[in-house]
């Protein structure tokens, strides 16, 4: 299988909420992976299919303000799907890399020599 991705995933999760901007909307909470600067992973409740946009909320922890973004479902598989950001300010976008960029580090820390 051939890598696609053209940024580097942290594997670090937050707390969000997300509500798909559909007819009938679907909204919950899960949890965010993956993180990259162009989207991240959402375990959703219902299945949702590719295209649907979503608005989302995601808590970074330690800071006192979320972070609002706005997305379109790139993928779909059961209930994990890939959110591509259409929508995001660059000083939230910052916010939400420094810190997965931060968490992996501490990755390192753990890894015995």
């Amino acid at each position: 299988m051939n890598e696609r991705r053209k940024f580097f995933r942290f594997n670090t999760a937050l707390d969000a909420e997300y509500r798909t901007l559909t007819l009938n909307p679907i909204f919950g909470k899960a949890l965010a992976k993956d993180l990259s600067k162009e989207g991240v992973r959402f375990g959703l409740k219902e299945s949702v299919p590719p295209g649907s946009p979503v608005e989302m909320t995601l808590n970074i922890p330690g800071d006192n303000l979320p972070v609002f973004a706005t997305g379109k479902i790139a993928w779909a598989d059961g209930l994990e799907a890939g959110i591509k950001w259409t929508k995001i300010s660059h000083q939230d976008r910052l916010r939400v890399l420094e810190y997965a960029y931060k968490e992996w580090l501490k990755s390192f820390k753990r890894i015995p020599l």
